[in-house]
C-alpha cells in the first residue's frame, strides 16, 4: 500500500525554510526555500540554519522528529538514525542546524510519473487525484511530478515511523488530497 506523508501541524511545529538563510548557505540565486522540485543541492551545500513555526500561530508545540514542507523532509538525529537505510538511494541528506541541535533535510530525488489521464492537481478548484499505473509498494519514499510538494511512502517506511514513535508526520491512503481536513490542513491553506 502507498501512503501520502503529511506534516502533523495540529500537534507539532512545522519546518520553516527562510530565504535569507538559504541564500547565505547556497548563494544569492538559490530558490531552495521555495522550490519544491527535485534538484540536487548536495554538491554546493553548506550547513543551513532552519526554524520551526506553529502553522496555526501561538500555542506551545514541540519540534517534531520529522517535518514536511516545501517538498522536503526534516529529520532529527533520532529520525535520521532510524530512517537513513530506508532513504538511502532515494535522495540526499543535507545537514542542518536548528535551535535544538542538528538534523537533516531529506531532499527526495526519486520521482514517479502519475497517470496523466486519471491524475489532477488543481489547487484553485480544489480538484485533486493521484493515480499511479505501477505497483510502487517496493519504493520506500518518492515524489510525483504532478505534485512535487508531496512525499509518498510504502508500508515499511510507515511502520518504522510508527513503531519508533517518531513525531511530526501523519499518513493517509488518500494520496491525492494535499489538504486533508481531518489533519487540520484545510484551515492553514
Amino acid at each position: 500500500m502507498i501512503y501520502r506523508i503529511y506534516p502533523n501541524i495540529k500537534n507539532f511545529l512545522m519546518l520553516h525554510l527562510d530565504g535569507d538563510k538559504a541564500r547565505e548557505a547556497l548563494g544569492e540565486d538559490t530558490d531552495f526555500y521555495m522550490d519544491e522540485r527535485p534538484i540536487s543541492y548536495l554538491p554546493n551545500w553548506n550547513i543551513m540554519e532552519v526554524a520551526f513555526l506553529d502553522a496555526f500561530g501561538g500555542g506551545n508545540k514541540e519540534i517534531p522528529d520529522i517535518s514536511a514542507n516545501v517538498g522536503r523532509l526534516f529529520l532529527s538525529e533520532k529520525a535520521y538514525k532510524l530512517l537513513d537505510d530506508q532513504l538511502d538511494g532515494y535522495g540526499e541528506m543535507l545537514p542542518v542546524i536548528y535551535e535544538s541541535g542538528t538534523g537533516y533535510i531529506f531532499n527526495c530525488l526519486k520521482v514517479i510519473d502519475a497517470n496523466e489521464q486519471q491524475s489532477m492537481h488543481d489547487p484553485l478548484s480544489d480538484k485533486f487525484s493521484v493515480v499511479f499505473d505501477e505497483n510502487l509498494d517496493e519504493l520506500n519514499v518518492f515524489k510525483s511530478g504532478i505534485d512535487f510538494d508531496a512525499h509518498f511512502c510504502n508500508e515499511s517506511f510507515k511502520r518504522i515511523v510508527e513503531e519508533n514513535n517518531l513525531t511530526g508526520i501523519s499518513f493517509s491512503v488518500d494520496i491525492g488530497n494535499p489538504f486533508p481536513e481531518e489533519l487540520g490542513m484545510r484551515n492553514t491553506h
